[in-house]
């Protein structure tokens, strides 16, 4: 899977992602070979550039979950961008109110993992990709910590305004990312605060919720502290949340100018880093989002390479690995095993994508080695199983 850049789309081309247009409606799907009326279409829908598949290769599996997701996030972004617009012009919003609530009932109430996967991000449409990833995050995030749906939006509307001021930024800083110097530091915090002052906090016109509001002003004051030190114990759960879901995106997000971090380098940042990033809201995230999840591909401590087995719910540091080398199976939740190798990171394809579907998995093919090791693994576990049981 290769990413092109808009200029370099050639004819017969074939997608790897599918496109979809500001209402969230399929124009192209995956697979399609690109025709030259095709490239004239994509060009005048914007984008950037497109995922394709190498010539030889399969078109990758796709859940129907993975599918919406990467629906909403587009159509999410496409009404946040008209939200803003029109704040910024002195305008109500077209319908900020309901957008949060769609995001709330869609990722506020899932009861299992999912796969968060980004879409490439260009400096124009940076803040609202970012803003609507954040607030997808603040709402998984949410719901895992037991909020109650009043303060969900709450959470959410803030993600969609924090980052409302990076719109007036100089294009020339915004395309350093995060290596900026002190004077434009300054610079986008003064913008922060101008967009800020267009919300009108005082009279609320927008009827925003007041929660919002006081999380946007906290998250302003963060971003504005020069050394990084800020009294958070003031701080409202909300913001906290915003604060995780703030850098795992980011670190996490794909831009042209940058490769982005793995799901477990973000993860173990977040945790590494407590006097910034809550503990709880840094698990709460983690059992939202799958970060080693059945099928991935990982590198191992050791300088080998391996295929995650079997998932380990309880810490996702710790899953069933099988080295390819030497076709060895790592309990890494045994003490013993994880003392002398360990996951140093996740194998990412272009997209950022690191699952396997069940299907793809029931062809893999191991040698009889390999399988006589499964047997032996599993028996060991089914034994140990039952003795708990007993003891219990």
């Amino acid at each position: 899977m290769l990413f092109i850049e808009s200029q370099d789309i050639k004819p017969g081309m074939r997608l790897a992602k599918p496109v979809f247009n500001r209402n969230g409606v399929l124009l192209f799907d995956r697979n399609t070979k690109l025709t030259i009326q095709n490239i004239v279409n994509l060009n005048n829908f914007g984008l950037i550039g497109i995922f394709i598949l190498e010539p030889a290769e399969p078109l990758p599996p796709i859940s129907k979950e993975e599918l919406e997701f990467e629906q909403l996030q587009t159509f999410y972004m496409f009404r946040l961008r008209d939200n803003l617009v029109n704040i910024s012009k002195g305008k109500m919003p077209t319908d900020l109110a309901a957008l949060a609530k769609d995001v709330v009932q869609h990722f506020g109430t899932l009861d299992h993992k999912v796969h968060f996967t980004q879409n490439i991000r260009s400096n124009t449409d940076f803040v609202y990709k970012h803003s609507v990833g954040v607030s997808i995050i603040a709402a998984m995030i949410g719901h895992a910590m037991g909020l109650r749906e009043s303060t969900m939006l709450s959470v959410v509307t803030a993600a969609f305004l924090y980052d409302f001021g990076y719109l007036y930024v100089p294009a020339e800083i915004m395309k350093k990312g995060e290596d900026i110097t002190d004077l434009e530091s300054s610079t986008i915090s003064k913008y922060r605060e101008k967009a800020f002052a267009l919300l009108h906090a005082d009279t609320n016109p927008y009827s925003l919720p007041p929660d919002s509001l006081a999380m946007v002003t906290q998250m302003i004051r963060a971003g504005k502290s020069e050394d990084g030190s800020i009294d958070r114990s003031k701080w409202l759960t909300g913001t906290n949340i915003l604060t995780v879901a703030d850098k795992f995106d980011r670190m996490t997000a794909m831009s042209l100018s940058r490769k982005p971090n793995s799901e477990i380098t973000a993860i173990r940042y977040l945790i590494d880093h407590p006097e910034s990033y809550s503990e709880n809201v840094v698990s709460a995230l983690a059992n939202c989002i799958h970060i080693m999840p059945v099928g991935c591909c990982v590198d191992l401590t050791n300088g080998d390479k391996g295929l995650v087995l079997e998932e380990n719910l309880k810490d996702f540091n710790h899953p069933v690995v099988l080295s390819f080398s030497k076709n060895e199976i790592f309990d890494l939740s045994d003490p013993k095993v994880r003392s002398r190798i360990q996951i140093a990171d996740v194998m990412h394809t272009m997209d950022n994508r690191v699952k396997m579907d069940d299907e793809t998995l029931k062809q893999f093919s191991s040698d009889e080695n390999s399988s006589k090791m499964v047997r032996k693994y599993e028996f060991k576990k089914l034994r140990i199983a039952e003795r708990m049981k007993k003891d219990a």
